[in-house]
């Protein structure tokens, strides 16, 4: 996600001439996935990878040679075995790569089409024609299997809305725009909501959770945090998301303050146990605010994409294929 923001960013801002790499299919194992990019200029590689290393020289050197041509161009690389070691890295990839690489004179049209869906936070679907004839073209994807084309969907960014503007929500603003997620900061001290407190946040509203909580853009890749520290402001703000479309809750706190928490609402018919992820994080140590941004973050994560976070040596290979 933040890899193809970065990119579209310097493909609007940087003069030419670019190009741009996109790995389109993978047989046995892979450093990256299909859908990675690299972008380069005529200097170098500018913004992302396409493997551990061993392919960036010669993918950046045939880039060139679509500039010059001004033609795109599929290129295939076998890494199996020691073929690997023919790339200059041994780096163990075993697998087939098809790259497909585009000299860039002009914005192009598929990435707006991929900011417009981002702002109205819907899934964008696309085919990109990887046949001889049609190499490069690209249309909005009829749901249909193309035996020529990279489908590939585009989702929105992950939204993230923090419910309190002290200091210890700093570091989960600025980790989370890291990852490329959307961020929103909401608090019921105008003092606290000051654009000038979070540069980094896309959003701030001041006032009470019954004020600003009806409004917000819930959907199943919104995740809300609550970080208060205000028990009255906690309680008033789950009443509200509890039924809300947001894909994620989580509440800071003790176990004892969640606890009574949760028997005020349950009194009042509203059952959060399974919905609300509180205390909120992982178990990864460290109690520094950026300890527990990261341990917010990495929960979050995993839950939007249905994972149950574990150790990557626990679980097994997974081969990505054509």
């Amino acid at each position: 996600m933040k890899e193809l923001q970065d990119i579209i960013r310097l493909v609007r801002e940087r003069p030419g001439p670019l190009a741009l790499a996109t790995l389109v299919r993978v047989e046995g194992s892979s450093y990256r996935k299909p859908g990675a990019r690299l972008l380069v200029n005529r200097d170098g590689p500018i913004r992302g990878s396409l493997s551990g290393g061993c392919l960036e020289g010669d993918i950046h050197a045939r880039a060139l040679e679509a500039l010059q041509e001004g033609q795109p161009r599929l290129m295939r690389y076998d890494l199996r075995g020691d073929a690997d070691l023919v790339w200059g890295s041994g780096s163990g990839c075993e697998g087939q790569l098809e790259i497909l690489i585009e000299p860039l004179t002009a914005f192009p049209e598929w990435m707006g089409w991929v900011e417009a869906a981002w702002a109205s936070r819907t899934a964008l679907s696309m085919d990109l024609d990887l046949s001889p004839k049609q190499l490069g073209q690209r249309q909005r994807s009829s749901g249909r299997p193309l035996g020529s084309a990279f489908q590939e969907t585009f989702a929105p960014p992950t939204a993230l809305w923090i419910l309190g503007a002290s200091d210890d929500s700093r570091p989960l603003v600025r980790m989370a725009k890291e990852l490329g997620w959307f961020v929103g900061l909401l608090d019921h001290r105008p003092a606290f909501a000051r654009p000038a407190r979070f540069p980094e946040a896309d959003v701030m509203r001041a006032g009470h959770p019954a004020q600003v909580l009806p409004d917000l853009p819930l959907d199943a890749r919104s995740a809300v945090v609550l970080m208060t520290h205000n028990y009255g402001k906690d309680l008033e703000a789950l009443r509200l998301l509890l039924p809300s479309s947001a894909g994620y809750l989580g509440l800071m706190g003790s176990r004892a303050r969640s606890a009574k928490l949760l028997s005020e609402l349950a009194e009042e018919g509203i059952q959060a146990d399974a919905r609300l992820h509180t205390p909120v994080g992982l178990d990864l140590g460290g109690s520094e605010p950026e300890t527990i941004a990261l341990a917010v973050l990495a929960e979050v994560q995993g839950f939007l994409h249905g994972k149950s976070p574990k150790s990557l040596r626990a679980t097994p290979v997974a081969l990505t294929s054509r």
